[in-house]
């Protein structure tokens, strides 16, 4: 029997029937297994009807992409045939249901198809032909049927035993199918020693990294790809005494929060690209006040409603510009799950330290995919909260209308909060003087905006970019979800002798340009982006002279990159 080290598999089906739910338990299955386990979700954006999908790539060594090819497709319907049969490698199997038996071989692969709702009413529970199926899949990688059934045991606890007892019959009957019918087929996943890991999704490593930074009120609106930090916070956050408020629309969901970081608490918002276009005004607010505040953008496909449940790369610009006038940001982009983890948990130090807005852009494929993770280390989380005084200190200031944005020699003035003793203070909207109060006045106007635009100049994260191969003459550059992608082709290209380096930039403003011009100028440069104009591109040409030794690959149909077509470019450009 052929033993694997790896398998890329895949549900699909109508929305409505269960698919993430069957694509969840099988991941989490081999992720107990010892496994480590990388997803991705297709959906539709529907309530229910529609393709949907859910792709698992499970293998000994870690990997950030969910793989391009499949060894087994499980077929709820015929649509899911037709429409990811291509990815089926030769020798693949498609289960599909169907009303009667029928195996046969195809163009490149198996096609074994059973009536698999008519055997889970036979067994007294119509929902259960998911369970088969996932019994099959189990059977045709020798995965022992007892992994289910622990799994089942505890994701079924509070229905009862006969709906235990009906989802252990279910699998069991997956896999007495493929003893009678597919038994030349079983391949052997090989075993792996189990070590302590998470299986966790960027959307839940940004509001874990937030928690634990103290986060303790965050206000939004719910938006794909963005409502799992919401929830998840909503079900934290008032074990600790936080509070989290679903509100009445996007603008809402800031301006809630800006009052909430006036008075002191830590505080973000939570949205997607249409949401940070109506967030827009308020985040210029909250740099002309000068208030701390976490922005998480997860992007999706623009512009306008555009592909509300699909991937993209695109708001790059409106990140690091969007707003009438200027004002100061500090924009991040984790490249992996656990990055996102420790930079939100950075962002609440660098807002309130530098006392600006700070955006966590993430993408889809980043922010709803679980993924294996090590373990996170919770004690490199620590808390700064700048020029943050103390009544005693706001008093020793004799002012009686404190100066809040005094100007000083690094730009960041003492901040006292509102009811402080000896800290009464304006803040508005508009243009003030150092005591908060409006002003017109050229000279000063002139000198706030050098202090606010010029006060984040030294701000960066502990960990601003990641490099690999640094010294190489091709370097592969890239931001968040795509860093997976990136490092598999340097991988398939190192085979063949070809070395490239590595280049995955996560501080995009400040762009850390000192630090990155070494691996940058006098290389040829290849972004690997989703958005049709090169955003990250363009971005670092405005600061480093690479302009006539750099390319770009784009993609923005709303899917992900697969290895196999950066791979391919990339061998054509060097």
């Amino acid at each position: 029997m052929q033993v694997l080290e790896s398998i890329e598999w895949k549900v699909g089906g109508q929305q409505g029937e269960g698919v993430d739910s069957t694509g969840e338990i099988f991941t989490k299955t081999l992720f107990r297994y010892g496994y480590s386990v990388t997803t991705y979700k297709q959906f539709m954006s529907r309530i229910k009807g529609g393709h949907t999908n859910f792709k698992m790539r499970a293998t000994k060594k870690r990997t950030r992409y969910a793989g391009d090819m499949l060894d087994i497709l499980l077929c709820l319907d015929k649509e899911t045939l037709e429409v990811n049969k291509h990815e089926l490698r030769n020798g693949g199997i498609a289960i599909l249901e169907d009303k009667e038996i029928h195996i046969g071989e195809q163009e490149h692969f198996l096609l074994a198809a059973f009536p698999l709702k008519q055997y889970a009413t036979e067994l007294g529970n119509p929902l259960a032909k998911n369970m088969i199926a996932l019994g099959i899949s189990g059977a045709l990688i020798s995965l022992p049927k007892e992994e289910f059934f622990t799994f089942i045991e505890e994701q079924f606890a509070k229905k009862g035993d006969e709906v235990i007892n009906s989802n252990k019959a279910a699998v069991e009957k997956g896999y007495a199918l493929v003893d009678e019918y597919l038994s030349d087929y079983v391949k052997v996943l090989d075993k792996i020693e189990k070590t302590d890991r998470l299986y966790i999704s960027g959307n839940e490593a940004t509001a874990f990294g937030s928690f634990m930074a103290g986060c303790r009120y965050l206000s939004a609106y719910p938006i794909t790809p963005a409502s799992e930090i919401m929830e998840w916070m909503a079900a934290q956050l008032p074990k600790v005494g936080g509070t989290v408020m679903q509100v009445e629309d996007e603008i809402a969901g800031i301006t809630f929060a800006l009052g909430a970081a006036y008075a002191g608490a830590r505080a973000m918002t939570s949205t997607s690209g249409p949401g940070l276009s109506l967030k827009t005004e308020a985040l210029g607010l909250a740099g002309i006040s000068e208030t701390p505040i976490v922005i998480v953008n997860s992007q999706r496909g623009g512009p306008s409603t555009g592909l509300p449940t699909k991937h993209e790369q695109s708001d790059l610009q409106h990140m690091l510009w969007g707003a009438h006038g200027e004002i100061p940001r500090i924009v991040l982009y984790p490249s992996s799950i656990e990055d996102a983890f420790y930079i939100a948990a950075e962002a609440f130090n660098l807002a309130e330290t530098y006392q600006c807005p700070v955006i966590i852009a993430l993408d889809l494929a980043l922010s709803m995919n679980r993924t294996t993770v090590p373990p996170i280390d919770a004690k490199r989380v620590k808390v700064t909260r700048g020029k943050l005084i103390s009544e005693e200190e706001a008093k020793a200031y004799g002012e009686f209308i404190f100066h809040r944005y005094r100007f000083t020699e690094d730009g960041i003035s003492p901040r006292v909060l509102p009811g402080t003793e000896g800290g009464v203070h304006t803040a508005s909207s508009n243009e003030h003087g150092e005591n908060g109060y409006i002003t017109e006045d050229p000279a000063i106007r002139s000198r706030m905006m050098q202090k606010r635009m010029e006060k984040i100049k030294t701000a960066s994260l502990q960990n601003p970019f990641y490099v690999e191969n640094g010294d190489a003459d091709v370097i592969l550059v890239g931001m968040g979800s795509t860093r997976g992608i990136i490092e598999e082709v340097a991988e398939l290209l190192a085979k063949e002798g070809v070395r490239v380096g590595q280049l995955f930039i996560q501080q995009l403003h400040p762009l850390p340009v000192d630090k990155l011009e070494p691996y940058l100028v006098g290389k040829k440069v290849i972004s690997i982006e989703n958005n049709y104009n090169s955003q990250l591109l363009n971005w670092i040409k405005q600061h480093l002279p690479i302009h006539k030794s750099a390319q770009s690959i784009t993609q923005y149909d709303g899917n992900p990159f697969t290895v196999s077509r950066v791979y391919k470019e990339v061998k054509e450009l060097i």
